[in-house]
C-alpha cells in the first residue's frame, strides 16, 4: 500500500517518499525492539524470491509512471506556458491575461459577478480556460491537448526505456555470488564424486 501511494502520486505530493523513509526507519527500529524483546525467534523458512509480489510491484510502478505522467501534463501550467512559449511569447509576456476566458453573458448573472470594479458599472467575469467570447474551445486549447496527449506518451516512453536498460544493465546476481554459487555447486559434485569412489 505504501508502495502504490508513493509511486503513484509522487507528482502530487513529493515529500511522500521522505515521510515513507522516515516511517520506515521508525518501524524497523520499533520491530528490531520487538524481535528481540517480546517475541520468540521465528522459524525461518527459505523462498526463492518474493512470489506474486514481484509481479504486483511490478504493475504498480508501471500503473505510476502513466499516473504521474497524466498529473504532469494536465495539472500542472508546464505545458501551456511552453506551448505559450513557442507560439507567441519567448518571454511569457501576456500569459496571464491569455489563459483567462471571458465568460459569456449569458452565464454570468448581473447580482452576482466574480469580479466587479466599484467605481464602474462595467464588470466581467473571468476564469482559467482556453475558450472565445461564445464559450467555445479555441485552436490554442487543441493544440495543447495534443502536446499534453504526446508528453504523456513521449515521458512514459523515455521512462520505460530507462527502466528497461537499468534492469537490462544490472544482473539479478552479483557476478561474484554467482561465482561462488558456481563454486558450490563443482565442489557438492566434487564431494559426491569422492564419497561414489569410496563406496
Amino acid at each position: 500500500l505504501q508502495f502504490g501511494f508513493i509511486t503513484i502520486f509522487v507528482a502530487a505530493f513529493p515529500l511522500a517518499p521522505l515521510f515513507a523513509l522516515l516511517n520506515n526507519w521508525v518501524e524497523v527500529r520499533l520491530d528490531a525492539h520487538k524481535f528481540v524483546c517480546e517475541y520468540r525467534r521465528p522459524v525461518a523458512e527459505r523462498a526463492q524470491n518474493i512470489g506474486v509480489w514481484f509481479n504486483i510491484l511490478e504493475g504498480l510502478s508501471h500503473l505510476s509512471v502513466i499516473v504521474n505522467a497524466f498529473l504532469i501534463a494536465f495539472t500542472s501550467d508546464f505545458l501551456p506556458r511552453l506551448l505559450y512559449q513557442y507560439k507567441y511569447d519567448n518571454e511569457l509576456r501576456g500569459y496571464v491575461n491569455f489563459s483567462l476566458a471571458y465568460a459569456p453573458p449569458s452565464y454570468t448573472p448581473s447580482d452576482y459577478m466574480s469580479v466587479k470594479d466599484a467605481h464602474s458599472s462595467n464588470s466581467t467575469c473571468r476564469y482559467k480556460a482556453f475558450r472565445d467570447s461564445n464559450g467555445k474551445y479555441t485552436l490554442f486549447y487543441w493544440e495543447l491537448l495534443a502536446v499534453r496527449l504526446s508528453f504523456i506518451i513521449a515521458f512514459e516512453h523515455v521512462v520505460f526505456f530507462v527502466l528497461r536498460a537499468i534492469d537490462w544493465m544490472v544482473p539479478d546476481v552479483p557476478e561474484s555470488l554467482e561465482l561462488q554459487v558456481k563454486r558450490e555447486h563443482y565442489l557438492a559434485k566434487q564431494a559426491l564424486a569422492d564419497n561414489q569412489e569410496a563406496l
